[in-house]
């Protein structure tokens, strides 16, 4: 997955062809992101870059396997997939089925019902979000209004980040536990080696690349492993694996490749790296 990339690639779906964000359609005077966070970010992108890693984020496996099927012109798997994907607590894919509801994509419309999940998508304060959802509230009927505030109730009760950030934490926990070996969180020195073709670990559990020796080794057996790819200590770093670390990186990169824009070129869908489906 291309961090970066999909950022934007994720939006130009969001947004639609119903209402096109701009400047003027967002809310201003955002604090700048500070020097340590920007750096913090950078690491944030490089770990989730790494093939193995994105897919052990289950928000952004979802996702990715909602646009290869949006890609692909199943709609109905690219609702499922970004259903799954806003059950642990992803922005943009509670967004996308927002417009999904809003235009009839992969579902029949249902506009109360996309108020309530855009509004759902702009609580942790993402601008285009929250410009979308004030356009929508404008189009609906008073009648709509009412029933959007019913829906509402029921989706933030499922889909609420206490509880989407809870589940995300599972698995994050759960993931790292495992591979790294230690029940405490102990990481210690070493790399991470993966294969070049497969990044296969022998652990059909996790997926994710094989912690190695030292780094100043170069016995056989570490080179069977592969090449290394990071170091323990940077691909376990919290922005990664801890989920209110996480999240908050998720929201920076959000502002950062996003937010931070002039305005914003809608395009096709284009085409993403996606891990296979499960």
């Amino acid at each position: 997955m291309a961090a970066k990339a999909t950022m934007v690639v994720v939006l130009g779906l969001l947004i639609g062809a119903s209402h096109v964000a701009s400047a003027q359609d967002t809310p201003t005077g955002q604090p700048a992101t500070n020097p340590k966070d920007l750096r913090e970010l950078a690491k944030f992108e490089e770990m989730m870059d790494i093939p193995g890693v994105a897919r052990q984020h289950k928000d952004v496996l979802y996702r990715e396997l909602a646009m290869e099927a949006y890609k692909n012109g199943d709609k109905e798997r690219a609702f499922k997939m970004f259903t799954r994907a806003a059950s642990y607590a992803d922005k943009p894919s509670q967004a996308a089925l927002a417009n999904m509801y809003w235009d009839g994509i992969g579902t029949s419309v249902d506009r109360p019902r996309a108020y309530a999940w855009m509004d759902l998508a702009a609580s942790r304060g993402y601008a285009h979000f929250i410009a979308k959802r004030e356009y929508y509230w404008s189009q609906l009927t008073e009648a709509e209004r009412a029933q959007a505030l019913r829906v509402g109730q029921d989706i933030y009760a499922e889909y609420d980040d206490k509880i989407t950030l809870h589940r995300l934490q599972m698995e994050l926990e759960f993931t790292r536990r495992n591979v790294v070996g230690s029940h405490v969180g102990f990481v210690g020195p070493g790399n991470v080696y993966g294969f070049t073709h497969t990044m296969n670990t022998g652990r059909a559990s996790t997926g994710l690349p094989r912690p190695g020796g030292s780094g100043t080794s170069t016995s056989a057996s570490e080179q069977d492993l592969g090449l290394p790819i990071a170091n323990l200590n940077e691909l376990y770093r919290p922005s990664v694996w801890k989920v209110n670390d996480y999240a908050r990186f998720k929201d920076i990169q959000w502002q950062e490749r996003v937010e931070s824009k002039p305005s914003v070129d809608v395009g096709d869908l284009q085409n993403v790296a996606a891990p296979p489906a499960k």
